[in-house]
């Protein structure tokens, strides 16, 4: 078996003249061409991926602000004048004891109905003429 001694060291490889001297100019161009061209690909990519978001994200926006009606649900109750919905509640066929079964109050606003019930002024005259109106309706 040979040793590691015994084989001959001959320098097989041969450098260009001149190759060491140009080697750190070479490797910092690729470096700064690599630099530039990330910087711009991070900003690509990032406009790449946002404006369609961005797009899709105003395009569902329009999409429901034209299904939701304007205003809230108490802007449009008060939007339909008294006769259209007593007209309505008349056409509907529903009895008092069924529009109350129906009817979601919280313990706030039974309260608040309650105050305004014990705690509102009556018109003295009004309650007249609607005590008249009664009378006559019998």
């Amino acid at each position: 078996m040979k040793k590691l001694e015994d084989i001959p060291k001959n320098n097989i490889f041969e450098v260009p003249e001149g190759y060491f001297d140009k080697l750190p100019g070479v490797i910092q161009s690729r470096v700064a061409a690599k630099e530039k061209q990330s910087t711009i690909g991070a900003y690509g990519l990032a406009l790449k991926v946002a404006l369609p978001l961005l797009a899709i994200g105003l395009a569902v926006f329009l999409i429901f602000r034209e299904n939701d009606p304007q205003g809230s649900p108490e802007d449009l109750l008060a939007s339909v004048s008294t006769e259209q919905l007593s007209d309505y509640l008349i056409d509907t066929d529903l009895s008092t004891d069924e529009l109350l079964d129906n009817l979601d109050l919280n313990e706030l606003d039974v309260n608040a109905l309650n105050e305004e019930i014990l705690y509102e002024e009556f018109d003295n005259d009004l309650l007249e003429e609607y005590v008249d109106g009664l009378e006559l309706e019998l």
